[in-house]
């Protein structure tokens, strides 16, 4: 097959198929014959594949910009690693890969025949002759992927309870302190604090500076609900508030996070969430005990109002006194009977009257006790929540940091007196166990000394042995020297050289009595040298 390349306006290559010339052919003879210079040219004018490939690819990059937008349908997808799937529209099919690194960014998986708008470059893949598209992020058409992945993850936390009201729990009516997870830097936090201290000073307030937007975010927040419940037994921390301003939804998806709503499913201490605007509703808030609409709101929520506190305690007053009255009047009603059906009775009026003014007497100091009970009651409630402010907190934790240091110093004090002991010991153990080891070392040694001075063929020589060697070979028989032979008999100094005038055969007479065994045995059934071996 033949083809030429033709570069097109902008840039595009155009492909020309020719119609087969059996002159082109390999081996078919030509019309005319061509000189070798025109051979050469059009030798160099072929291109392999590979190079037309590589043109191609070299135009799409020059005549394409670096990175497209394609809008399409979604057909034939793999994402198993790596995502292959195919962009197409009533006219055009485009192949598109987004490699696995790329894909785990998408925040969503599409399904096939979702429109969506993938971003990348546009390249030629020479091994199977097709450009595809790289793509490099992918969004859904109409509903955002944050959208679309927060309705995902709401829908699941839903269906595992973390949504189930009947795990939410009550506010304290009067919390001791109130810890407030926000920015430090936010306009929120101020207004948390103004409004708290405006409707009750009384009430501490812990604030905890967390990050509420960017991609450390969310661990930042989880680390901080940790710090909370570590300290809510030490600093009395009855209620935690999670708030921060508004924002957009990608502003706001630290709130939407699986961490923190992990982090605040079972926490210990109750949680109020007010997020962002009346209008944003996040996950941590659905997952929290309650959820206000603003920040300033949570705060109302969770501290009592100075003034309706003082027109409660006036209210109870007012009851108090109304009771009291009443009470008197109806014991005057009382009397005022008693006395017109026992007007005649003089004394019964009186010690009547004598009563009433008993009971009332008692009912006044009643009252004036219980005010002053209520009243003492108050004052301890106040001298407690003044132990526990900082100030006496800090005078505690001084004090038990003094003992612990003392304990420390003595702990460390007996344990270095033991250390000492315990490495007396062992190094008395050491010597005495090297000594005893020297000692037996160097008894075996002088045993296997004696023993080596035994079988010495030196010491059997001294002994006044000696050994006849005819030609090297050691004579054990008469037999074995002929006469004539030169003979060298090695003694226990120096050697001796002979030579054999007559050897007598010892046949006839009677044989020797065999050696005597000795007590002694070669250890681990080893046999000792022969003293005459050559």
């Amino acid at each position: 097959m033949h083809f030429e390349l033709d570069w097109l306006p902008g840039g595009g290559i155009g492909l020309a198929f020719l119609p087969f010339d059996p002159s082109r052919a390999k081996g078919s003879p030509r019309a005319d014959s061509a000189s070798p210079s025109e051979a050469k040219s059009t030798a160099a004018d072929v291109l392999t594949v590979s190079d037309v490939a590589d043109m191609v690819n070299q135009a799409l990059v020059a005549g394409l910009p670096s990175r497209v937008r394609v809008v399409g349908e979604v057909s034939n997808l793999s994402a198993r690693q790596h995502w292959f799937f195919s962009l197409k529209d009533e006219n055009a099919v485009l192949k598109c890969v987004a490699w696995k690194s790329r894909a785990a960014r998408f925040g969503f998986v599409p399904d096939n025949g979702m429109e969506v708008v993938a971003s990348g470059s546009i390249q030629h893949y020479g091994p199977q002759g097709q450009t595809q598209m790289y793509v490099e992020s992918l969004e859904p058409v109409g509903a955002g992927a944050l959208e679309m992945k927060y309705r995902a993850l709401c829908e699941e936390l839903r269906g595992l309870g973390y949504f189930d009201p009947d795990r939410k729990r009550g506010l304290p009516a009067f919390p001791r302190s109130v810890a407030v997870i926000t920015s430090a830097k936010g306009a929120a936090l101020q207004d948390v604090i103004d409004t708290m201290r405006r409707r009750c000073p009384a009430i501490r307030i812990v604030t905890v500076d967390v990050l509420v937007q960017g991609q450390a975010a969310a661990s930042s927040i989880v680390a901080g609900l940790a710090r909370v419940a570590a300290a809510q037994e030490r600093m009395g921390i009855d209620v935690v508030m999670l708030t921060r301003g508004g924002g957009s939804l990608e502003d706001l998806w630290a709130f939407n996070e699986r961490a923190v709503a992990d982090a605040l499913l079972d926490y210990p201490i109750p949680v109020v969430a007010a997020i962002g605007h009346e209008t944003d509703t996040t996950i941590a808030e659905l997952v929290a005990d309650l959820r206000c609409a603003t920040p300033t709101q949570a705060a109302m929520t969770v501290t009592p109002d100075r003034s309706e506190l003082s027109g409660r305690v006036r209210h109870m007053q007012q009851r108090l006194s109304l009771l009291i009255t009443q009470a008197c009047q109806l014991r005057r009603q009382r009397y005022a009977t008693v006395s017109a059906r026992y007007e005649a009775t003089g004394s019964l009026f009186v010690q009547t009257r004598s009563r009433l003014d008993r009971v009332e007497s008692r009912l006044r100091q009643a009252v004036t006790s219980l005010v002053h009970r209520r009243s003492s009651e108050v004052h301890r409630v106040l001298e407690a929540l003044r132990r526990v402010g900082p100030q006496q907190a800090l005078s505690d934790r001084e004090r038990r940091l003094a003992v612990l240091a003392c304990r420390l110093d003595w702990s460390g004090q007996s344990a270095c007196s033991a250390w000492d002991r315990s490495l007396n010991e062992v190094r008395q153990r050491l010597d005495t166990r090297s000594a005893l080891c020297s000692r037996n070392t160097r008894a075996a040694v002088d045993a296997l000394a004696a023993q080596l001075q035994a079988v010495n063929p030196r010491s059997v020589l001294q002994r006044g042995y000696s050994i006849t060697r005819v030609g090297g070979t050691v004579v054990r028989d008469a037999a074995d020297a002929r006469p004539g032979e030169e003979l060298e008999t090695q003694v226990f100094r120096g050697r001796i050289r002979s030579r054999v005038m007559d050897s007598n055969d010892a046949g006839d007479e009677p044989a020797a009595p065999p050696p005597r065994r000795t007590k002694r045995t070669a250890r681990h059934g080893e046999s000792g040298p022969s003293l005459f071996d050559g």
